[in-house]
């Protein structure tokens, strides 16, 4: 009975703590891949180089995605080199869907480009993939045409406003 107590309580304090994130921010987010798709709005919550995408369709959430030193989805949990691999591309760079969900460059910044309307571009093209990756404000758009790989991401549009 002793036991009993002691593994509920070591349960209880540290076994189930969530991850809180400073940035948390509700948006529409289009993902197409060979594994995924999906289209409907939900969250994308990160902290330093964690991050969390919560899928919502018709209000009810049905996917989650968490990047920290595992990436953790609804079939369970695996490396982020795994999760590349079987997600998305195995050539891209481990850091790619979590430098995709913050916004920032990836594959270290090769191929970018600023447009004089604040844009910023990357271009990567060879014989196995050929990115298109912008994002401009609040929108982040990326294509692999050859892959077959899409992520958009845009801020959701408050349409209660009154004008």
């Amino acid at each position: 009975m002793k036991y009993l107590w002691a593994s509920i309580l070591i349960l209880f304090m540290g076994g189930c703590s969530t991850k809180h994130y400073s940035i948390s921010s509700p948006k529409v987010i289009t993902i197409k891949s060979p594994k995924l798709k999906f289209s409907d709005t939900g969250y994308i919550r990160y902290e330093a180089d964690a991050v969390e995408v919560e899928l919502f369709t018709a209000g009810i959430a049905v996917e989650k995605i968490s990047i920290d030193d595992k990436v953790c989805v609804s079939a369970g949990c695996m490396s982020e080199e795994a999760f590349v691999k079987e997600y998305l591309y195995e050539k891209y760079p481990v850091d790619t869907m979590r430098r995709i969900l913050q916004g920032e460059p990836i594959f270290g910044g090769k191929g970018k480009d600023e447009t004089c309307g604040g844009a910023l571009f990357q271009f990567i093209r060879d014989d196995d993939m050929d990115i298109m990756y912008r994002r401009k404000g609040s929108e982040i758009f990326f294509k692999d045409r050859l892959n077959g790989l899409m992520i958009k991401i845009n801020e959701l549009e408050d349409t209660n406003e009154t004008k």
